[in-house]
């Protein structure tokens, strides 16, 4: 029975982890002057754009709405036109990660140049990266695959990192990822 008390203390720690952690995340942001801009496009070559060692992490992508190939003239129209756009190929048998529906009525008055699109985590952040751009459209993963999503060719976008390089990456960042979630509300995701 001592291993009862003892899952017990251990769960209670981990709560108390956990709340610390989602506070002070509140000072945690992704740096966005180390962040790589690109313009999706056929001509994109994402190893020299991210020629970089195996890192583990937390990425995030954004669309630029003032990027000229985006339709509308305020940024709520540009990102209600884009989801819509992403839904379309979404239901041509295109596997990947959907617009989040609450988050997307989160951004009927939003006025920033850079939105929030996808945040994710991985052991190997750069390769996952370039998946989110390369990777064939019917691979069985929630990668973007922006390249082949050809209706939105022309857009600009950009990723930034937080590199975490910690023993249990499976413990904890998951849990810095969530609550990321809730502090940026990307438009796109699975979660």
């Amino acid at each position: 029975m001592s291993y009862k008390i003892t899952l017990e203390e251990f769960d209670n720690d981990i709560s108390s982890y956990i709340e610390r952690l989602k506070n002070d995340l509140k000072n945690i942001t992704f740096d966005t002057e180390k962040s790589i801009r690109f313009v999706v496009s056929n001509e994109l070559d994402c190893k020299k754009l991210f020629a970089y060692n195996k890192q583990k992490g937390i990425y995030l992508f954004e669309l630029n709405l003032d990027s000229p190939n985006l339709t509308g003239t305020k940024r709520a129209t540009k990102i209600k036109n884009f989801a819509e756009a992403w839904s379309k190929k979404k239901n041509d048998s295109f596997f990947s990660s959907s617009v989040i529906k609450k988050r997307l009525q989160l951004r009927s008055d939003y006025d920033e140049q850079w939105l929030p699109l996808y945040i994710g985590k991985n052991k190997d952040i750069y390769g996952r990266i370039k998946e989110h751009i390369d990777l064939c459209p019917t691979k069985n993963t929630y990668a973007m695959k922006l390249r082949h999503r050809t209706n939105l060719h022309g857009l600009e976008f950009r990723v930034t990192t937080i590199e975490i390089d910690v023993l249990n990456y499976d413990f904890i960042v998951p849990h810095i990822e969530r609550s990321l979630r809730e502090i940026y509300h990307p438009l796109i995701g699975k979660q």
